[in-house]
């Protein structure tokens, strides 16, 4: 197997506070919850340990608060083999939360960026300038992620979640931009849609405003991917019993740079990335559910056959 390239992953730091329910309460309704958990989450540290797990040299570029929940944060990125070195502390700033509540499958998210909204363009540090891969989302501000996207001499890759409009000057800098249909709307400017022509015809748009490959994830419906060279490949899902689906973008995210660090083409790639998001629908959490190199490896070869 060839050896990995660096990956830096510039983005956000939670800590997920997760109720569980048997249905979403309605405005101004109460409920009875299940269970309450805590974990370590935030889309940019989900990426970062989906690729570490996926077997790649991660490293990632960070702000947390100075308290507790910073601390844990960074020893538990540390533990899955994430290099914290430029995770950053702002000093009387909390830690980044997300406030996640799931039931019916599905899941509902309030974040409250706390030390995730405290960075500055001159702070960043120059490992963003050697990396092969850079990859970044958009819980961190906009500004940031576009000196980042300005600085990168690798490959860019932009999770452009959670969904906003992006000006052209930083679709111009995306080697890859994944988003979901939702998102993919919001930065095309167009109407939502789910069907495979409406997605190749954004993705198309997006290549004439600067962007080079586009990803557009489809849950159960797998992902459809327009390549640098404008060639589009509809991939099918792996199907899965959904019990959470918290961070299983994430997942999808981390992996697919993972396999992508190792020279694999795009669309190779995200084959591993939509085993990786279904593995993750299947347990509770985000991070907790990951899977490992050696899982991956075993269920991407059933995927293929």
């Amino acid at each position: 197997m060839p050896e990995a390239a660096p990956i830096v992953v510039v983005g956000s730091v939670n800590v997920d506070h997760v109720v569980t329910a048997t249905r979403f309460p309605a405005p101004g309704e109460t409920v009875a919850g299940t269970s309450i958990s805590s974990a370590v989450g935030g889309k940019g540290a989900n990426q970062a340990v989906a690729a570490a797990l996926a077997g790649a040299s991660v490293t990632m570029v960070a702000t947390i608060g100075d308290d507790g929940d910073g601390a844990d944060a960074k020893k538990r990125l540390s533990e899955h083999g994430v290099d914290t070195a430029h995770v950053a502390v702002s000093p009387s700033t909390p830690t980044g939360t997300a406030w996640i509540t799931v039931a019916e499958g599905d899941n509902t998210i309030i974040v409250v960026p706390g030390a995730n909204g405290r960075w500055t363009v001159g702070a960043l540090p120059d490992v963003i300038d050697t990396a092969a891969i850079v990859v970044c989302q958009l819980e961190i501000p906009l500004d940031i992620v576009t000196a980042v996207a300005e600085r990168t001499t690798g490959r860019f890759v932009l999770n452009a979640a959670p969904a906003a409009a992006l000006p052209d000057r930083l679709l111009a800098r995306c080697d890859v931009l994944v988003v979901n249909e939702h998102e993919l709307a919001a930065v095309a400017g167009t109407a939502v849609t789910v069907d495979d022509d409406g997605i190749a015809a954004a993705h198309a748009r997006l290549r004439r405003r600067g962007v080079a490959a586009v990803v557009t994830t489809r849950g159960a419906a797998g992902a459809i991917v327009t390549d640098d060279d404008g060639r589009t490949t509809i991939l099918p899902a792996l199907p899965s019993t959904v019990v959470d689906t918290t961070g299983a973008g994430d997942a999808f995210v981390g992996v697919t740079v993972a396999r992508l660090s190792l020279g694999e083409p795009l669309a190779e790639a995200c084959r591993w990335g939509i085993v990786a998001g279904a593995l993750a629908v299947r347990e509770l959490g985000a991070q907790e559910s990951y899977a490992d190199l050696s899982t991956l490896s075993r269920v991407s070869q059933e995927y293929r056959s």
